[in-house]
């Protein structure tokens, strides 16, 4: 048996006698003729969750001398439950009512079908929201324009804001080229399909790159010049942050393809100047001190790398070792003065300091990375401050400059991979790593790093680290 079948039924409001034509009970799954009784024989077969509302539907009707149209779910003869469309009207002698007379349609099938398009929107609309992307329709034929929440989101575009005639408010710059790919999507010999990455405005001013997949709708299925577009739907997903990090990695590949270059060109040219023969020994003390500076410039550039590589794959693990931090940077700070004999580095290190939690390596690599920084941007001739101390329940180290100062504007990204202020790519060349990696591998001691201006002038970065402590040390066997 298919939906839409009718049947029809009266009911005399004096005897309360029910009549059912052959249809009807057809419609029931019952035999012609089986059905013949009163109101609450009918009732019945109602389902219980809805036979109050039929119930107070006809009786409005009546009352108030007008239709009742009323959907409803009944037991069909096989046990399921199917829906119908309940309508009918009264008839009255004056104002008493005499007979009832109804139809019942058959709407299991759009019942069922509105379900699971509800479930499908449903579905739709949590995926939207999951993945974070936003849905738009377009009605090619009356000019008709959606956008789901998601998409009114990202656009900051309010909710009861009618949205605009375009995808989206496309940059200036962008506008043309995204029109014409929308256009092309429509022309009736293609295949309807829409692919763009383009850039949008937001309410706020802001710029923020999507990426679009559509798709456009035809009435024939047929590619050919009779053929009308009469609809196109897709999603739009925010794709400004891979962007910034693509365009990033452009920046950064192209500053360490010249960092690689330059020690890798000093060695190889200092190796080429001492297979002279006749060299004097002062010129050959200068390019094998040279050799060793850039060697040893290399070997951090290659450690930098190696801790960017394990903290991308969430790898990165500090040691569990006894430091003794003097020490460390006693012999760190001379080799900077021997490379940089301008920089006035000066190290204020308390007495008594515990040892750190941590490995000898890392701590190196850090210091390293921090006493360059200050070389590089800090001020010329000016003085370069390690201190270590006591804070609280931690090892605490700074390295302060007396150069300009962190700009206020981006100094929260200062440890970012790549990043690089404005002033910095000014100042100095680099690869934006350094400071990655100090925190890296701070964070990975359970210690903790910031930067900071001076209240005196100039910056300050520094570290916090556990102390070691005997508990820490791995059981002996």
């Amino acid at each position: 048996m298919r939906g839409g079948r009718m049947g029809w039924w009266t009911r005399d409001l004096v005897t309360e006698v029910v009549t059912w034509s052959p249809e009807l009970e057809e419609l029931f799954g019952l035999a012609p003729g089986t059905f013949g009784g009163r109101e609450s024989s009918f009732l019945d077969l109602v389902h219980p969750d809805d036979r109050p509302a039929v119930s107070e539907a006809v009786a409005d009707a009546i009352a108030n001398h007008t239709d009742y149209v009323i959907p409803f779910r009944f037991r069909h003869a096989d046990g399921s439950w199917r829906w119908m469309d309940g309508r009918g009207r009264a008839t009255y002698l004056g104002d008493r009512p005499l007979m009832l007379y109804g139809i019942g349609i058959d709407i299991t099938d759009r019942m069922e079908a509105e379900a699971a398009v509800r479930t499908s929107e449903e579905r739709l609309r949590i995926a939207a929201e999951v993945a974070d992307f936003g849905l738009f329709d377009l009605d090619l034929v009356d000019g008709g324009v959606y956008w789901s929440p998601e998409l009114r989101k990202m656009l900051l575009w309010g909710e009861d804001e009618p949205p605009v005639a375009e995808l989206a408010p496309i940059h200036p710059d962008d506008r043309e080229e995204t029109l014409a790919r929308l256009e092309a999507s429509q022309d009736p010999a293609g295949d309807g399909t829409f692919d763009h990455e383009y850039r949008i405005v937001r309410r706020d001013g802001a710029v923020r790159w999507v990426a679009v997949h559509g798709q456009t709708f035809f009435d024939r299925p047929e590619p050919g010049p009779a053929r009308r577009p009469i609809r196109a739907v897709g999603v739009v997903s925010d794709i400004t942050e891979r962007k910034q990090t693509d365009e990033i990695r452009e920046v950064f590949l192209g500053m360490l393809s010249h960092e690689l270059r330059t020690p890798v060109t000093a060695i190889f040219g200092g190796s080429q100047l001492l297979r002279r023969p006749h060299l004097d020994e002062g010129a050959r003390s200068e390019i094998v001190d040279d050799i060793i500076t850039e060697s040893e410039r290399l070997e951090r550039l290659v450690e930098n790398l190696l801790v960017v590589a394990r903290a991308e794959g969430h790898v990165v693990e500090g040691g569990k070792d006894p430091v003794l931090i003097r020490p460390l940077i006693d012999r760190i700070v001379a080799d900077k003065r021997r490379r940089w004999p301008e920089a006035q580095v000066v190290v204020d290190a308390a007495a008594g300091l515990p040892p750190a939690r941590w490995d000898e390596g890392s701590f190196e690599l850090v210091l390293r990375n921090l006493i360059s920084n200050a070389i590089k941007y800090g001020a010329e001739g000016g003085e370069i401050l390690v201190r270590a101390s006591v804070a609280g329940d931690n090892i605490e180290i700074t390295v302060s400059d007396e150069g300009p100062g962190l700009p206020e504007e981006g100094a929260g990204r200062l440890f970012d991979l790549f990043y690089r202020t404005d002033d910095a790519r000014r100042r100095a060349e680099g690869a934006g790593i350094g400071l990655f990696v100090v925190r890296a591998l701070v964070d990975s001691a359970g210690g903790s790093a910031w930067a900071r201006n001076r209240p005196t002038g100039g910056a300050e970065f520094g570290f916090r680290l556990p102390p070691f402590v005997e508990d820490d040390a791995p059981d002996q066997v």
